[in-house]
């Protein structure tokens, strides 16, 4: 892949090693200049409409500096095939290391989801909500780009990426806005010494219902820990859950 001149004379002759985690179509690598670990990510050109924009994480993460913890955005640019940025690597471990440690995440969570909700969304001009993601939708259908790994069992009524969007277009809820990462995951929350917060992976970012990344970690922990502490996850935040609300969030992030 070519890359824009100024992302390539940054890059220089560092060693670029693959990073596959994840299952965005996005390509990432990390690499050492300076004595710093640096990650570059790329985007193909086809997905410049989506939240797998390369070039819209990038105008996430310059709108979000000084506002929530996220790594720094060092160079940013495209080619004719590519969107690309390059950022400085963020402090601390992922969630997922806490978490294969056995040490508690839960708390880590519920800050997570304050730091994020406190956000202000008056000037936010990233629209995550239910109709520009259906919208999103319908252009990877068109384009054959739904996530291969789609899951027919989990609905059995809905055992087909048809099927699913127009249960979604026929079930959409009203909306709560708040800022939301879109994909709270254990790998896209890092935690310092200090039990500082930082924010990675930020693609999806922007104004949505409150209960997208709720639905996000409940998953999570559902299926990395065990039902039992999504659900002690959930009682800890003090208010009635919403099961149906959650089941669409995970129904509209099952084609992504």
């Amino acid at each position: 892949m070519d890359l824009p001149p100024p992302i390539a004379s940054f890059v220089g002759d560092a060693v670029l090693e693959p990073d596959d985690i994840g299952e965005s179509p996005c390509s990432v690598s990390s690499f050492m200049r300076g004595g710093e670990r640096f990650f570059l990510k790329a985007s193909p050109a086809v997905y410049a409409p989506t939240t797998f924009s390369v070039l819209r994480e990038a105008r996430v993460l310059d709108w979000l500096s000084g506002r929530l913890n996220v790594p720094e955005l060092v160079h940013v640019g495209r080619t004719e095939t590519h969107e690309v940025m390059v950022t400085r690597q963020a402090p601390g471990e992922p969630l997922a290391a806490r978490i294969a440690a056995d040490r508690p995440v839960l708390p880590l969570y519920q800050e997570a989801l304050k730091r994020l909700a406190a956000v202000p969304i008056d000037d936010c001009p990233f629209d995550s909500g239910i109709a520009a993601r259906l919208e999103e939708l319908e252009y990877l259908m068109a384009k054959d780009l739904i996530a291969d790994d789609y899951d027919p069992g989990q609905w059995p009524d809905l055992n087909t990426p048809e099927k699913l969007l127009a249960h979604l277009r026929a079930t959409r809820l009203s909306e709560a806005l708040v800022f939301t990462h879109g994909d709270l995951s254990d790998g896209n929350v890092f935690v310092d010494e200090r039990d500082e917060l930082y924010f990675i992976d930020l693609g999806r970012a922007g104004k949505a219902d409150r209960w997208t990344d709720v639905a996000f970690v409940h998953r999570g922990l559902r299926e990395d820990l065990s039902p039992e502490i999504a659900d002690e996850f959930l009682r800890a935040r003090g208010e009635p859950d919403a099961p149906a609300r959650r089941e669409f969030f995970e129904q509209l992030d099952e084609l992504f």
